[in-house]
């Protein structure tokens, strides 16, 4: 039966690191165009898929994208330009088979802030700016910041959004576009959306005398959508066999409204010899791509949109990310982030040249197409056809389009965007606090512009990781022991009695921790003793330290200098609570601290215990920064000063390399202390920048195996940082040194008078400070793979090594341990030789009657 050491793995060079980063994987093209990948697999039965799936889309994304330019304070034909490049462009190099690049209504809201701002400067009005050329270069802009943004693969921060703040600002935002919309159903003049929400309803509700004929227009069509949406899925459920038919029908609610209202706007307009159209009307919409070309870069105008451009991507990435991912999930395929954001850029560079305004992935029409069957992103090539044939086929029947049955179309597609009360349950059910972030948000993005809004989510979410980060969660854990056998290593309170008739002296300055001991100091075992909170509150107060004396302490975030002062001043707090002061402060007044000028120790602090020992439960901790691996070691010199003597720290460590460094840096490893000049105590560092005096040990080992066993062990300085994992042979090490090992206190450690013979794992530091136990050990390499130095590997029929068993596995250093059963038996035996009269029972020692102790600390 062997032990296993474990130690730091080795870790590559600095050079070998960079030069992986920077030397391309060998599937970089495929990760450059993911349509590599699916394109030779294409087959019929995904095609049927995809044209079904186009032309559904196909049809919702003509009125759509028109509707959202207006939003934008567009003419509805840039609608149509931002919906055809971007599907052409995102089948090549995007990731998700279901998005839909083109423009969205919080998007085209944003871009409608910045058009208006441009619109008022006397460039625009005397002709020096065009529309389109203002909006290539919002679109270039824009598409050259996402395409850096991929490319430096800087998507990882946008996960520091969190879902409530996206959901507030996103169902505020749909709030916000269905306020500006009312004019346009209504067909109220003279109505200034570019302002605050809360005003363009109160002007809205001013000017509701004003109301013309549009709103019979627009009220029937916002009845007809919902009437028809829930119709149908109310009939689908009821009729399961024309679920096919009905839902389609249900997909085609848009273009059913606009093929309608079209049709009756032109009968009115054609037949009815007004001068003027009694509703407002699309208008005039040019055939074909009109201003192509190379964007125009104009210095003063990109002075002027730069500002707001932080937020234009913002919400571009925000948008698209957000719903690739989560259909990602739901089909069961993953996403590249990076090169999503990557697919955004190159789609809005190439929109420039067509005069597109800016576009991301929409929420409507990706989720159409995510129930429509999309088999492959090639459907957006697809619906991007159907769109050019409208753009140069139909577009004078465009003309007649009233704008109330735009604005309905509209207010229809973003109440999605609108959360309900049973999204707010669900947040207030998860965590108050979840609720509180989404109603700021959501309340933020009502009064404010949608050009300051946009950052709300942002802003919300680093201000609510920061203040998790630098108050967070902790535990003192306590010891639940259960009553599992008769056979349990546990004892009762009643089998525990302190022997007062000992004859051992007591120091009434000086009492023992014994005295105050709750649980018996028995090993614990995992199937008889778990651990918990002490104030746990299910628990009923069921839980009890670990032992009196000792401090367990459990952090539940990464250790970095946000939070180190809370947490380590919570810690020392407890100590002082738990525990008294080990060298008393003086009687007289004049020699106190100055912050603790009262009266010397109470009645209820003379009764506690002194501090023994203190556990850190740090499997849960990834991160350690320097700052905290300071404070840790200052806290140490605080909790030694305290007591008066050197305390020790069982620490347990998760695999975090980072923590492990950082701790043996600063000393607590190995925890050998020197005095410091203040008098108190100060660690070693447990990681040496010197040299071994053998500089390369795998080669003295490989020419010592190949020249013959040598005479005596290889020594090595285990002070430098040692990358290795040992193996010692307990049975076969004892059997070899005797008693030298399994008795340690018969001879120092080191100084065995049986050297270890030649090829086998010494266990003995050659570092006369290390008395820690158990010691650890190191073995020359090994040529044949099999855990130790002989040429004897055994192999079953498959070719596969047998490895001898392994009886346990334990950390090199002695005071870190990988579990916290461990780290709490350490600790109890710590407390235990602090007392030598102290028994610590095992589980075979364990008498019928009660255990009479007497835990006196010998002077």
């Amino acid at each position: 039966m062997s032990t296993i050491y474990l130690d730091t793995p080795s870790k590559p060079s600095y050079k070998d690191q960079v030069k992986a980063t920077l030397t391309p994987s060998e599937s970089w093209l495929k990760e450059a165009f993911p349509v590599l990948e699916w394109l030779p697999k294409y087959n019929r039965q995904w095609l049927y898929g995809d044209v079904i799936c186009a032309i559904t889309v196909g049809i919702i994304v003509i009125p759509q994208s028109m509707a959202y330019a207006k939003i934008a304070g567009l003419p509805p034909q840039y609608g149509l330009y931002s919906s055809v490049i971007g599907v052409f462009i995102y089948p090549w190099i995007g990731t998700s088979k279901d998005i839909s690049i083109g423009t969205t209504a919080i998007n085209s809201l944003l871009i409608g802030q910045i058009m208006a701002t441009v619109m008022a400067t006397p460039e625009f009005q005397n002709g020096t700016w065009t529309i389109a050329h203002v909006t290539s270069n919002l679109t270039l802009v824009s598409g050259l910041i996402c395409l850096l943004v991929g490319v430096l693969r800087l998507g990882i921060l946008f996960d520091f959004i969190c879902q409530p703040a996206i959901a507030g600002f996103m169902a505020g935002s749909g709030l916000t576009i269905v306020v500006n919309q009312l004019n346009k159903i209504m067909g109220i003049p003279n109505i200034k959306t570019t302002e605050a929400p809360y005003l363009i309803f109160g002007k809205t509700l001013q000017n509701l005398p004003n109301t013309h004929w549009d709103a019979a227009l627009g009220l029937s069509a916002v009845v007809f959508l919902y009437t028809v949406r829930y119709s149908t899925q109310k009939l689908a459920r009821t009729y399961p066999k024309y679920a096919k038919y009905l839902n389609f029908l249900n997909i085609s609610r848009n273009i059913i409204v606009i093929v309608l209202a079209t049709f009756l706007s032109f009968l009115i307009n054609h037949f009815g010899h007004f001068e003027t159209s009694p509703f407002k009307i699309l208008g005039q919409v040019p055939a074909g791509f009109q201003n192509m070309g190379v964007p125009h870069l104009d210095s003063s105008l990109l002075s002027l949109i730069l500002p707001n451009m932080v937020g234009v991507v913002v919400l571009q990435v925000m948008e698209h990310c957000s719903i690739a991912t989560s259909l990602g999930k739901m089909a069961d395929y993953k996403i590249q982030v990076n090169q999503e954001i990557v697919s955004i850029g190159i789609s809005n560079i190439f929109g420039a040249f067509f005069s597109a305004y800016p576009m991301t992935g929409a929420f409507s029409r990706t989720a159409v197409m995510s129930k429509s069957g999309c088999r492959t992103p090639l459907t957006n090539i697809l619906i991007g056809v159907i769109v050019v044939v409208t753009i140069y086929c139909f577009t004078p029947a465009l003309q007649f389009i009233p704008d109330a049955a735009v604005g309905a179309i509209v207010c229809h597609a973003v109440t999605d965007l609108i959360t309900g009360p049973k999204v707010w349950v669900k947040f207030w059910n998860t965590n108050p606090s979840e609720l509180v972030i989404f109603a700021a948000a959501y309340i933020i993005s009502l009064v404010a512009r949608i050009d300051i809004s946009v950052y709300v989510p942002v802003g919300i979410s680093l201000v609510v990781q920061l203040f998790r980060v630098s108050r967070p969660k902790y535990a003192f854990l306590g010891r639940l022991d259960l009553n599992t056998s008769p056979s349990s290593p546990s004892l009762t309170k009643q089998q525990l009695q302190l022997n007062n008739d000992s004859g051992t002296e007591k120091n009434d300055n000086d009492q023992s921790n014994g005295q105050y001991l709750q649980q018996p100091m028995a090993p614990l075992r995992k199937d008889s003793t778990l651990f918990f909170s002490l104030s746990d509150s299910q628990l009923h107060g069921r839980v009890h330290p670990i032992s009196p004396g000792i401090i367990c302490f459990q952090p539940r975030e990464n250790l970095v200098f946000e939070n180190i002062n809370y947490l380590y001043g919570k810690l020392m707090d407890q100590i002082k609570k738990d525990t008294r002061r080990g060298k008393p402060l003086s009687d007289d007044a004049g020699g106190r601290p100055w912050n603790d000028a009262g009266s010397n120790d109470s009645a209820a602090s003379s009764n506690k215990p002194l501090l023994s020992s203190v556990i850190l439960d740090l499997s849960g901790v990834h991160v350690m920064d320097y700052t905290g691996m300071e404070a840790l070691a200052e806290l140490s010199r605080m909790v030694d000063q305290y007591c008066g003597d050197s305390v020790p720290w069982f620490i347990v460590l998760g695999p975090s390399e980072m923590v492990r460094h950082a701790l043996l840096y600063a000393g607590f490893g190995r925890q050998h202390r020197k005095k410091v000049p203040n008098g108190i105590f100060s660690f070693h560092n447990d990681i040496k920048k010197r040299r071994s005096r053998n500089s390369d040990r795998a080669t003295t080992s490989h020419s010592q195996s190949a020249s013959g066993p040598s005479s005596a062990p290889h020594q090595h300085n285990y002070d430098e940082k040692i990358s290795t994992m040992a193996i010692e042979d307990i049975s076969a090490h004892r059997h070899q040194h005797g008693s030298s090992s399994a008795s340690p206190t018969t001879e120092p450690l080191g100084t065995s008078s049986t050297p270890p013979p030649p090829h086998s794992c010494s266990t003995i530091s050659s570092d006369p400070l290390d008395t820690a136990l158990p010691p650890w050990c190191y073995c020359q390499d090994d040529e044949d793979d099999d855990d130790d130095d002989n040429n004897d590997d055994h192999m079953n029929s498959d070719g596969l090594v047998l490895r001898g068993a392994i009886a346990e596995v334990r950390d090199r250093y002695p005071y870190f341990f990988l579990s916290l059963h461990d780290a709490a038996n350490a600790a109890l035996n710590h407390l235990a030789s602090t007392y030598p009269l102290c028994h610590y029972v095992t589980s075979q020692t364990l008498p019928n009657e009660s255990v009479a102790i007497d835990m006196q600390k010998v002077e």
